[in-house]
């Protein structure tokens, strides 16, 4: 009697590149950080809401800084023309 072998199926490489996850890099972020700063110099974000802008602005300079995107002292600044 022949051994039967079993068939073991490869994942579909088709649906994987149909399904491509959207990634963000540290440049992403630094980006992030220059727009929270320019729309609260315009008066975009409303009193109440100050406190939690600054504070995830703060988190994410100190995490762009921890990876070394971003120099220590160096938080994004708005350009002056």
């Amino acid at each position: 009697m022949a051994k039967k072998e079993k068939q073991v199926e490869a994942p579909v490489q088709a649906e994987a590149d149909q399904q491509a996850v959207p990634s963000l890099t540290l440049q992403d972020l630094v980006l992030v950080a220059q727009i929270i700063q320019l729309t609260s110099t315009r008066g975009t974000f409303r009193a109440e809401e100050m406190e939690q802008v600054g504070g995830l602005y703060n988190k994410l300079i100190a995490f762009l800084q921890s990876t070394g995107a971003l120099a220590p002292a160096a938080a994004p600044t708005e350009e002056t023309n």
